[in-house]
């Protein structure tokens, strides 16, 4: 009975060690397990950190423009037809990690601005009273820059807000006439990314005096006619300048774009 009792003991001993072995093993198998869960968790957010703030600060933007050109000089203002924009560039983020892990503040730099648009000026003739309608022209080359702000709520899902100055060259044909100057343009629109598409509305808004020119054929063929001297480059050019006029020009533009 007593040769039983120490059997049992023993038997009850090796069972308990056999177990606390197995806890142990069990143990540092979770531990592994969990420290290799943290890594890829960890990973996860890195790559989703890089594709959203690094792989997608690049942008190029195509939109449709709807534009108003007000006369400053002698009043009255036109409704575009159509109108179309281009525009690439990148923002550039002022720090590396998103504030509240979802948050950034950044500077846009877009390095080429196009704006076009179309109008049609119904005009009559002085003498007949006939109409005599025609197209007006508008296009500008610029480029902009300013602060924006971007928010990541969930996943790969980005929505901003930016205001830039757009300094740019401005060329505008009415009445047979080219008239042209600097135009300083402010930006201000919101977007909506999600991965590498994007959608977004901007308002854009300039006035400048334009400098024109005019070349009056008959002129000159009255000069030829009458046996004179062909014109020097500065009378030539002292023939097609025509007072300045001052224009205000108005957009909305509506874009669908990409992030890469």
């Amino acid at each position: 009975m007593k040769k039983f009792f120490v059997s049992f003991l023993l038997a009850v001993f090796a069972t308990g060690a056999y177990a606390q072995e197995n806890q142990s093993r069990l143990d540092s198998l979770q531990q592994v397990v969990s420290a290799l869960s943290s890594r890829v968790e960890d990973t996860q957010k890195a790559e989703l950190n890089r594709a959203v703030w690094k792989d997608r600060a690049k942008y190029f933007n195509l939109g449709y423009v709807k534009q108003t050109l007000a006369d400053r000089t002698y009043g009255g203002e036109l409704k575009s037809d159509f109108g179309a924009s281009l525009s690439w560039g990148k923002t550039y983020y002022l720090h590396r990690k998103p504030l509240f892990g979802m948050l950034k503040f950044g500077l846009d730099w877009s390095w080429m601005d196009i704006n076009y648009a179309k109008f049609s000026l119904d005009a009559f003739d002085g003498e007949t009273g006939e109409p005599l309608p025609s197209d007006v022209h508008q296009a500008e080359i610029g480029m902009q820059f300013g602060p924006s702000l971007t928010v990541n709520p969930v996943h790969r899902l980005k929505v901003g807000g930016y205001f830039r100055v757009t300094p740019s060259y401005s060329l505008l044909y009415m009445d047979e006439t080219v008239h042209h100057h600097y135009v300083t343009f402010c930006n201000a629109g919101c977007t909506l990314a999600w991965k590498v598409v994007s959608v977004g509305v901007e308002w854009r808004w300039g006035t400048a005096s334009y400098d024109g020119l005019k070349f009056d054929e008959d002129a000159f063929d009255e000069d030829y006619a009458e046996g004179g001297d062909a014109p020097s480059a500065g009378d030539v050019m002292d023939q097609m300048k025509v007072p300045d006029r001052k224009f205000k020009t108005s957009s909305v533009r509506f874009y669908f774009g990409f992030r890469f």
